[in-house]
């Protein structure tokens, strides 16, 4: 199995094993996207030997990133020393989460390099999309037939709600969101305007219809009808919200944006809400976001608990990965003590108290500065693909921060590396030149020649 294969099965994977939240299910993937960022890098240097380039040949997007993967570092830096220095209150979940972060960090920089074609960016989606369907179909069919299996055994929590292969519906909806962001955009990059006479508009929808485009879409509504069967509140208020939100983005910024773009983005709305939502449920959703009292509701509570947690330790932080054993030292009373929290239900808050404050302002900076490559790309790429991959990135990043408010999506290896791959295609999408190619593979003894593949400056604003 090549690096590139070993790629595209870790993508679609990697939600399967309960979306990697077991300590025996995310190490693997941190393993190998460590390994396969070794492995493309001496790919790399192998290539720079034998064309005998004057520098390492590594894709436009990854060297733009190199100012991020240089804060990402710097706040694995710090985890380590929370650890070292004795700053953490339980230093082996410390060392742990240090060892999840380099999983990612690996992973985003390993997805800089391996998507350097627009073919291969197309391919990513596409697992990506075939692995959130799989998910979708796979609740979808459990809620319907009864059958109530996770990932090979039966569940005992979330019966009779959409799950997937996930631990928690809010884990599914979260994986929906992010999947469903990178679907949308590349949707949008093959929208298409229908001109001339009536017999050719009648060729064009024709074609319209035998092409992957309808498949894609089929897939979207696949995944938005478990989203709803998920009856994850803040999942769909997210989805639905970061959708209006990045599509008035689209209209605002996108130059040459033709007719369809702004009926795609319409009828995602309309059809979603008003069809597949009827049909399944959507006004179960509606109901328990209205039913929801904070008398049967503990979230509020336990944020405001870690954000005192976080005000006692603002600088340093009590260590990364180290809220399941300091939480019951700040629990209020008003909290249930039989009550079971691993996660604060806040990653703003539970980021900022294991991290302290400058850390967690480098991890907001780097979400904020991916976040302002992805409007740029909508504004100033002349390319379809990465003005629909901006508006990926924009989704993806909006639906994951109004989730974040009272879920820890970030805190499930799968989400979060997902996460990683939304923040790599902001990147991507601003970056990346227009009519890159695959760099070459090389054998033992092999000459090569490696092509120019800068792109002309874009066209002003």
């Amino acid at each position: 199995m090549n690096r590139w294969t070993a790629y595209q099965v870790m993508l679609f994977t990697l939600p399967l094993p309960f979306g990697g939240y077991r300590d025996w299910a995310w190490p693997w993937f941190a393993a190998v996207a460590v390994i396969l960022l070794l492995l493309e890098v001496n790919h790399l240097l192998r290539i720079r030997h034998i064309a005998r380039l004057p520098a390492i040949p590594f894709p436009t997007a990854f060297i733009k990133a190199l100012p991020l993967i240089g804060l990402l570092a710097m706040v694995q830096l710090w985890v380590l020393v929370q650890w070292a220095a004795g700053i953490s209150y339980s230093p082996f979940d410390t060392y742990t989460a240090f060892l999840r972060g380099l999983g990612l960090i690996s992973f985003f920089a390993l997805t800089l390099l391996m998507l350097h074609s627009r073919e291969r960016v197309k391919r990513a989606v596409w697992i990506v999309a075939l692995a959130a369907a799989f998910q979708a179909l796979f609740g979808a069919v459990m809620v319907l037939t009864g059958l109530e299996f996770g990932f090979f055994i039966e569940k005992q929590y979330y019966r009779g709600v959409a799950t997937g292969t996930f631990v928690n519906r809010n884990h599914l909806a979260g994986y929906l969101e992010m999947s469903l962001a990178l679907g949308i955009g590349f949707l949008l990059a093959q929208s298409t305007y229908y001109s001339g006479s009536l017999r050719q508009r009648m060729r064009q929808m024709v074609a319209m219809l035998l092409s992957d485009k309808v498949v894609l879409r089929l897939l979207l509504a696949v995944m938005v009808i478990a989203l709803v069967l998920s009856r994850s509140r803040m999942g769909n208020t997210a989805f639905f919200a970061s959708l209006m939100l990045a599509g008035g983005l689209a209209l605002l910024l996108m130059r040459n944006k033709s007719r369809s773009t702004t009926i795609l983005l319409a009828s995602l709305l309309v059809i979603d809400i008003a069809i597949v939502g009827t049909f399944f449920g959507v006004e179960k959703v509606a109901d328990r976001l209205q039913n929801t009292t904070a008398e049967h509701e503990s979230r509020d509570e336990v944020t405001r608990d870690t954000v005192n947690m976080w005000r006692q330790n603002l600088i340093t932080g009590i260590g990364a990965g180290a809220f399941i054993p300091v939480y019951p030292a700040f629990r209020s009373a008003d909290v249930k003590e039989n009550a079971i929290y691993n996660n604060a239900h806040n990653d703003y808050a539970q980021f900022g108290a294991e991290f302290g404050l400058p850390a967690y302002l480098t991890l907001a900076a780097v979400v904020l500065w991916c976040f302002w490559w992805g409007v740029m790309a909508m504004r100033l790429r002349n390319s379809d693909l990465y003005k629909g991959m901006g508006f990926s990135a924009c989704m993806g990043i909006i639906a994951i921060a109004i989730h974040s408010a009272v879920d820890f999506n970030l805190q499930v290896p799968a989400n979060a590396w997902m996460f990683m791959l939304v923040l790599a295609m902001a990147v991507i999408a601003r970056w990346a030149p227009h009519n890159a190619q695959p760099l070459p593979e090389i054998k033992r003894h092999a000459t090569l020649k490696v092509e120019d593949q800068s792109e002309p400056a874009e066209r002003p604003a």
